[in-house]
């Protein structure tokens, strides 16, 4: 029989529930994924993907684009459409 030890881990509730539910559609207990991911660590030589900061999140990317092209803003849609002759 394979000897056993135990890990505790303190985390959001909210992402340990989230995450189990995910895991009950796939079929696994926490415990069994927790092997797997320890099992890819040991395969891989570190962490199975890749840890990185983004550059920029996408709405700062959005942001960016509009203002380079210096468009309009508008506070509501009725300025919006009034503009465009709607």
């Amino acid at each position: 029989m394979a000897k056993t030890t135990t890990i505790s881990v303190r985390m959001d509730a909210d992402l340990k529930n989230d995450a189990e539910n995910i895991l009950v559609s796939l079929g696994l207990t926490p415990s069994q994924a927790i092997n797997v991911f320890y099992k890819q660590i040991t395969f891989q030589n570190g962490l199975p993907f890749p840890v990185k900061v983004p550059k920029m999140k996408l709405n700062e990317i959005t942001i960016n684009a509009m203002e380079e092209r210096d468009l309009d803003e508008y506070e509501t849609s009725s300025e919006l459409y009034k503009d465009l002759g709607i």
